[in-house]
Formats: C-alpha cells, structure tokens, sequence
C-alpha cells in the first residue's frame, strides 16, 4: 500500500473509532448502559458494527472508555485543588473553584458537561455493575479533594464529615435532576450559569461560615 494512502488509511480509523466513542458518549448519557443500544450507537457514528467491535472489542468495554473519558477529564482537575493552596486567599479560591466546577459540570449546557451529568444520573439511579468501580475511580478521588480543602480548616472529623457530605449532597442534586427540574431549581428568568453561580454564593458561604467558626471553636 502507498504510503499516502497507508497514512490515509490510519486517519480514517482514527476518525471513526472517535466518531463512535462519542455517539457512544451521547447514546449512554441519553439511555443508560443497559438501554443503550450498540445499533443506535453506530448509526449516530455512521458505522457499522464490525468497526465497532474491532475498535473497542464490546459494549462493556466502549461504556468503561466513555465513562473513564468524560468523568476523568472533567473530575481529576477537581480532586488536585488542594495541591495549590498555599494561604487563605488561594485556599478560598480553591473552594471555590471546586463548587462553582462541580454545579458547572452538572448543568445541561456544554456538551461534555451534560453527557458526564446524564451518565452520572443513570450511574446513580440504576447502577450497573460497573458502578463500585466508576465510584472508586472517579467519585472518591472528587469527594477526597474535597474534603482535603475542608480538612484545611475544619479539624473536628465530625464536623469535616458532615459538611463535606453536605456539600457533596447539593451539587449532586443538580447532577441528578433533568433539564426540567433543573427549571424548577431557579427563579424564572434566571439562566442555568446565573444561578449556578449564585448557588456557589451560598455554598461558598456555609463553607466559610464554618471554617471561621471551627477557627474560634479551637482558640
């Protein structure tokens, strides 16, 4: 084969193989992995069913690659937060950073954040056996990077539990919900950025609130 076309050839693999991962992407943010169907998935990719299996080997394998591509990308810069706070200043922004990424991630708006928000809720409602192993990847390492910005300034283990868990509990509200909860979620005429930076308001309040009360509970 000539070498144009050789290098053709890999171009139009690389194309495709990436055009089905993300109908792949779309199809199980939309169905979930057991409704999912590999027909649907290579009809959005506009391939066909021996290039799927020959690229990602199975259903199981392309929904474990989907998920570790969009919760992985989205999610590690969250759990590496800590690893930047040098004083109050970047400590607060940190917090921040991490609240207003998590509310962002979850609002139907972006393509990716909506696909992570759609697979996260199928995940949560009907776990499939895949779901102790997404949890351990992707969920504890978001939830530890959390609670290592708290630990920062919340010494009781008590008191860093309950507020790390209250926190996680209300951005994962926003996860959950639908595009038409999510309406319900705001003021009218409000859109879903606007309140989801307002919610960062709050939460970023409580989060502080306590950190300051902690300090005086120790001195």
């Amino acid at each position: 084969m000539p070498l144009k076309r050789a290098r053709k050839a890999r171009q139009d693999g690389v194309e495709t193989r990436e055009a089905i991962l993300a109908a792949a992407e779309q199809e199980f943010a939309d169905k979930g992995f057991e409704l999912a169907s590999a027909r649907e998935i290579c009809r959005r990719a506009k391939a066909n069913s021996a290039l799927m299996n020959r690229y990602f080997g199975s259903k199981e394998a392309l929904y474990r690659l989907a998920a570790k591509r969009l919760f992985g990308d989205l999610g590690a810069p969250l759990a590496a937060l800590a690893d930047g706070v040098k004083d109050e200043k970047s400590w607060r922004a940190a917090v921040r950073e991490w609240i207003d990424d998590m509310l962002f991630m979850t609002l139907p708006t972006e393509r990716a954040q909506k696909l992570c928000a759609g697979l996260f809720r199928h995940e949560v409602t009907r776990p499939t056996k895949f779901h102790d192993e997404f949890k351990e990847a992707f969920g504890r390492p978001v939830y530890e990077g959390l609670r290592k910005l708290l630990a920062m300034k919340v010494k009781d283990e008590e008191r860093l539990e309950l507020l790390t868990t209250s926190i996680w509990a209300q951005v994962s509200v926003y996860a959950l919900a639908d595009v038409k909860w999510h309406k319900s979620f705001r003021p009218a005429g409000v859109d879903n950025r606007a309140w989801a930076e307002k919610v960062t308001d709050s939460i970023c309040e409580q989060v502080f609130l306590a950190a300051k009360n902690a300090k005086g509970a120790k001195e």
